[in-house]
């Protein structure tokens, strides 16, 4: 692997590994890897210092540009606040002024007070945070330990960031198969007043996946629907990704970045194992994979793993059936974990392939009949 044209790293940094929630949809902690169970519940300062050091050297070595460390858990904010304090300034320390450096932190917003929020600022930390729509979108699968609801001090936490951070928090939310989406719009929206939206497709693959596919098309179609109508400014970022991309800007499309060779993306556990991208968890594909240790491993020696490189190689390479599909350079057959199954690994086109098929169709029509020119958008793509 060249390392020469590397420009982007972005580090999934497991700051904890427990949580206050049991989400039943979780790749992390309800898909059949438990590794979580031998690694520390909150991730140690010295490992900390020691990813910042060694990111830092492969930064000079390899001149990149710019590290996204995106802190997640678990719950994040299960860490004390001091120790949440330390690692963001030994990130910034150490990393600021050697690439152009961003933090996000990912919640399910139930701990957030001002404390934290003054945190957030002082680091310039941007907030997702994790809600599926109003209470019985949110109840069904976004329960605590004893089966209780998280919904309203998820809306609390979320309501202090919309009056106290700098920037606005953005709301994720997993697409349900079965939800209405304009009760779920309508309520970010107009109950919530949210303006920054995201929409994830659940986690799952060939092995595992019996739902429609041509629904959580249906879902997208929707909230596309609804956002073009919307009287104010609101941005859902599936859509803005899919826009770019067609365009020939952008990368990213569902919470995913399509292969390239300027970019990387790294999982960093709690006790400082490093791997690729975390929700292969939910695939026997991660069963095969033994992390390097941020101790006895540099950055290089990591990313050089046979597997890890074979996992780059497949990210980059669409599948055989794709060939001769509109959407193959826009899409890439998904995301690798929708794409993987135990008899052939990520071979195959993901398994949301029909409704994204429909998705993508309903949005280039909708640009041609409001004027825009196929030539920019790609006539092939009708």
């Amino acid at each position: 692997m060249n390392f020469r044209g590397l420009r982007t790293l972005e580090v999934i940094l497991k700051i904890t590994e427990r949580c206050n929630l049991d989400c039943d949809y979780c790749y992390f902690f309800n898909a059949g890897d438990d590794s979580y169970q031998h690694h520390a519940a909150f991730i140690a300062d010295d490992t900390v210092a020691l990813l910042v050091r060694r990111l830092e050297q492969f930064s000079r070595e390899y001149e990149l540009q710019r590290i996204a460390i995106h802190l997640h858990g678990g719950e994040p904010l299960l860490i004390p606040k001091a120790r949440f304090n330390s690692i963001c300034e030994e990130i910034r320390s150490g990393l600021a002024h050697v690439v152009d450096l961003s933090m996000t932190l990912q919640t399910n917003g139930m701990l957030i007070d001002l404390e934290w929020i003054e945190m957030f600022n002082r680091h310039g930390v941007e907030v997702g945070v994790s809600l599926d729509g109003a209470k019985v979108h949110n109840d069904a699968h976004r329960r605590d330990h004893r089966g209780r609801s998280s919904y309203q001090a998820t809306v609390r936490g979320l309501a202090l960031c919309q009056e106290h951070l700098h920037r606005e928090p953005m709301i994720l939310a997993v697409v349900g198969e079965n939800f209405d989406p304009k009760e779920i719009y309508e309520h970010f929206r107009h109950d919530l007043n949210v303006r920054h939206l995201d929409f994830l497709l659940p986690d799952l693959n060939h092995d595992n996946f019996r739902g429609d596919a041509e629904a959580y098309g249906d879902f997208l179609i929707k909230i596309f629907d609804m956002m073009v109508k919307d009287e104010e400014s609101v941005s859902v970022r599936f859509i803005d990704h899919f826009l770019a991309r067609i365009y020939g800007h952008g990368n990213f499309l569902f919470g995913a970045r399509r292969g390239d060779p300027d970019y990387l993306l790294l999982t960093v556990s709690s006790d400082g194992g490093v791997g690729p991208d975390d929700t292969l968890r939910s695939t026997t594909y991660w069963s095969g994979y033994e992390y390097r240790d941020l101790k006895s491993s540099s950055i290089e020696e990591i990313i050089r793993d046979p597997l890890f490189h074979e996992f780059e190689y497949f990210k980059k390479t669409p599948a055989s059936a794709c060939s001769d599909c509109c959407w193959r350079e826009v899409c890439g057959s998904g995301q690798p974990v929708h794409r993987y199954a135990r008899h052939n690994g990520f071979g195959n086109p993901t398994i949301y392939c029909q409704g994204l098929d429909k998705f993508y169709t309903h949005v280039v029509k909708y640009l041609a009949l409001h004027g825009e020119s196929l030539e920019r958008v790609g006539a092939d793509l009708i």
